[in-house]
């Protein structure tokens, strides 16, 4: 009888995993760290994929299918985790009403100090990439905005994924600004201009300048007419 497969959408639905996130699993993760003392180089850790191709995976094609294996591993993962979060609240003595409210409370002070990269992207209306891309480490980062998201400042790793701070949403929002500024200017008016057997194509600030003594003409020309 053959083994059942899933596909990557199909694992992703089944624990609420992003496709990013489930190909980390997959390849495993460097994370790179700031930093500290005089030599302030940076240091990066290696983390081993969870999923072992050829063991919990294989390619199909250009498919990628995770066996029974990769299932089991996810649910044990998926278990431990809830395990540590219950641990982390439940120990000691039973929480009161008023520590409870309290857990609420700085519950909601941290998610008005921390944003995901999805979370603001939608807010800011600006692509994930954009915003990925204004990071200190992105290899593609803009020429036009310098104002960087500085690593441990601005944001941080939290289980693999991108966390965005306070001071990165103020950032964020001065490059969205700085980008619909750029929309809202006119762009440069293009001019062919036919002199004899030679075209020559003019374009900014002489087009516009030929533009306006064409205009003018033109006006002047109404004028004597009437």
């Amino acid at each position: 009888m053959a083994q059942k497969t899933y596909n990557s959408k199909e694992v992703c639905e089944m624990f609420n995993l992003s496709a990013p996130r489930l190909l980390q699993f997959r390849k495993g993760q460097t994370v790179k760290v700031a930093g500290k003392g005089k030599d302030n180089e940076p240091r990066f850790y290696e983390f081993e994929p969870i999923l072992k191709e050829g063991k919990d995976w294989e390619w199909n094609g250009s498919e990628v299918l995770f066996k029974e294996s990769a299932i089991t591993k996810l649910k044990q993962r998926k278990s431990y985790r809830k395990y540590q979060n219950n641990n982390l609240t439940t120990r000691g003595t039973k929480p009161t009403a008023n520590r409870q409210q309290r857990k609420l409370e700085t519950k909601k002070e941290v998610n008005n100090l921390e944003f995901s990269v999805q979370e603001l992207a939608e807010e800011m209306k600006l692509t994930v990439q954009k915003i990925y891309a204004l990071r200190d480490i992105s290899t593609n980062k803009p020429v036009s905005f310098q104002n960087y998201l500085k690593q441990n400042k601005d944001w941080k790793y939290d289980d693999g994924k991108v966390i965005l701070l306070k001071s990165a949403k103020e950032k964020i929002q001065q490059y969205a600004d700085m980008l619909k500024e750029k929309e809202e200017i006119p762009k440069s008016k293009k001019l062919s201009v036919l002199i004899g057997n030679k075209v020559f194509h003019l374009q900014g600030d002489a087009a516009n300048a030929v533009i306006k003594i064409i205009e003018k003409e033109q006006l002047s020309k109404k004028k004597e007419k009437v």
